[in-house]
């Protein structure tokens, strides 16, 4: 718990750190007054005066602030030079902007080291390149493959497993046209050919990865591993049906709904047997089990093409998640709170550097995202309220900016307590 607690507040501190220096840092670079700059939100734990700026330390670890001097209604002065309210619309854009960019930069900053230092990654890619079925309609169906069809060659490189197949594709597949696949189906080896294209589409392209039914790791609480299971064992019948690969067991534990399963395993050559009582936890039934994982490093170049390619998907279910709360096809209960990412950081700590860099590149891109948007308070409710201005000619009236202000901080608070709520009630449950 106090790893826990400790690292929440260093991580959390270090990326409300992060956006407040890039408004203090605009702020400055226009000749803004800031009169305070302070980690966490009152009352006041630490502070300095230096210079003109009082730099705190506060003691609710939940964000953080910069005071400009103008920029709250009750001191705006068009005035004075060094006010906010003095600088031009394109000015004060740039100071409001530059928190969440500050936060975007960082993310992208920290995600090329968690590839350089190694992802975790499915064992079954250091594995022969088997299918395990093909997806219909797919186009790994239309170019001829088929189960148990194993990728022997792309173009005239050997695949020795799917690392191989992976990168053979991202490096012939640059040239773009048709890619020329050896393909061994039972004792004879046939061509296929696909468009580079195809591996590159938002639709998938339609093969699945065998996946041996090995044991690799537990969740934390896991009844397969409170019921004997172990780590290397591999699953040969579930309820007296085979299992071959991966993939079957999840269908298995979902018909369970719950009632206990009777495992056979093959643990070091010997046939073992085990009753496990599957448990219901985010409306599926699990037994806490994942595959066998490897640890894969990347070099500069491809950890940084990785790092971006993963935070734009990051950035793009962050958006679709947001679309779909705003129609309401959306859970409120996916949303987490401090009690959720705090349960995260804790883990990840445990976890290893790698995960740490990770999770902080994660919640460093969504501050970003969530302070942009357009929700009085936040800093894109003040840049929409800037456009209104722009539009319009002339600032809105302080009776209006102060309501917006009102409902913006209730809206903000209500959210909080309800995801606070939310994590606390998934936390004992």
């Amino acid at each position: 718990m106090i790893l826990t607690v400790v690292s929440f507040i260093l991580v959390l501190s270090f990326l409300v750190f992060v956006h407040e220096l890039g408004h203090y840092l605009a702020a400055r670079h226009v000749g803004v007054r800031v009169e305070r700059f302070s980690i966490g939100f009152p009352p006041r734990l630490w502070g300095k005066q230096i210079g003109e700026t009082e730099y705190m330390l506060s003691w609710i670890p939940l964000g953080g602030y910069v005071k400009l001097f103008g920029q709250n209604l009750d001191d705006e002065d068009p005035s004075d030079p060094r006010n906010y309210a003095a600088k031009s619309k394109w000015q004060r854009f740039y100071i409001l902007a530059a928190g969440p960019v500050m936060n975007l930069v960082v993310a992208f900053l920290l995600m090329p080291p968690v590839f350089m230092l190694g992802v975790e990654s499915p064992r079954y890619r250091l594995e022969p390149a088997i299918l395990a079925g093909v997806a219909p309609g797919s186009a790994a169906e239309k170019a001829g493959f088929l189960p148990g069809d194993r990728i022997a060659r792309v173009g005239d490189t050997a695949t020795p497993n799917w690392v191989a197949v992976d990168r053979a594709i991202g490096d012939q597949g640059m040239a773009g046209g048709e890619l020329r696949l050896g393909v061994r189906r039972g004792a004879e080896t046939v061509e296929l050919s696909a468009s580079a294209l195809a591996f590159v589409a938002k639709e998938p392209f339609g093969w699945k990865p065998l996946m041996e039914p090995v044991v690799g790791s537990f969740s934390s609480r896991s009844p397969a591993k409170a019921a004997g299971l172990e780590s290397g064992d591999r699953i040969l019948a579930i309820n007296g049906r085979p299992v071959t690969q991966w993939d079957q067991m999840p269908v298995e534990i979902q018909k369970s709904e719950g009632k206990p399963l009777a495992f056979d395993v093959e643990r070091a050559g010997k046939r073992v047997s085990l009753a496990i009582t599957p448990s219901h936890q985010n409306s599926t039934w699990v037994i806490g089990i994942s595959p066998g994982t490897y640890r894969e490093r990347y070099g500069f170049v491809d950890s940084v093409v990785l790092g971006s390619t993963r935070l734009w998907n990051i950035s793009g279910a962050t958006f679709s998640f947001l679309g779909q709360l705003v129609v309401g096809k959306g859970s409120m209960d996916a949303l987490g709170g401090p009690v959720k990412i705090g349960v995260v950081i804790g883990e990840a700590v445990r976890t290893g550097l790698d995960t740490v860099l990770f999770l902080m590149a994660v919640i460093s891109l969504q501050l970003g995202i969530f302070n942009l948007l357009p929700v009085p308070v936040l800093d894109g409710g003040h840049i929409f309220l800037l456009g209104i201005e722009g539009v319009t000619g002339r600032p809105l009236s302080l009776k209006v900016r102060e309501r917006a202000q009102m409902v913006g901080f209730s809206l903000l608070i209500l959210l909080i307590l309800f995801v606070t709520y939310n994590d606390v009630l998934q936390l004992i449950s």
